[in-house]
């Protein structure tokens, strides 16, 4: 008994997921005006007060979780003033600033580590 075309299942097929290769690019530009926005909030959350939730202290907070989560690489690192004013930002009064300026130094330090 011979099987006719349409008696056959359909042929089956991975779904591969292709990722993109290419990381996204970072410029050093991106990083000083990350710099720039989170010093500047960092300045003006001060003089509203240390312990008060202000919106610059939020501002600088998420550009330093910005930083965080960006693909840095050593050069990049060094090439910008990020460990400097990292280290003004991590004696910063607010202690959301203090906390989120800490925890990317310290993962800044383990990508130059790696490296």
């Amino acid at each position: 008994m011979a099987l006719l075309s349409d008696d056959l299942p359909p042929q089956l097929t991975k779904d591969v997921k292709r990722r993109n290769r290419k990381r996204r690019i970072v410029r050093s530009n991106d990083v000083e005006v990350l710099i720039s926005v989170a010093t500047r909030a960092a300045h003006i959350a001060r003089d509203k007060g240390f312990h008060v939730v202000s919106p610059e202290a939020i501002r600088c907070v998420e550009a330093l979780r910005m930083m965080r989560s960006m693909p840095l690489t050593p050069r990049l690192i060094t090439k910008t003033d990020l460990l400097r004013v990292l280290q003004f930002l991590a004696t910063n009064g607010n202690p959301k600033i203090r906390s989120e300026s800490k925890s990317v130094l310290n993962h800044l330090r383990g990508v130059l580590a790696s490296s």
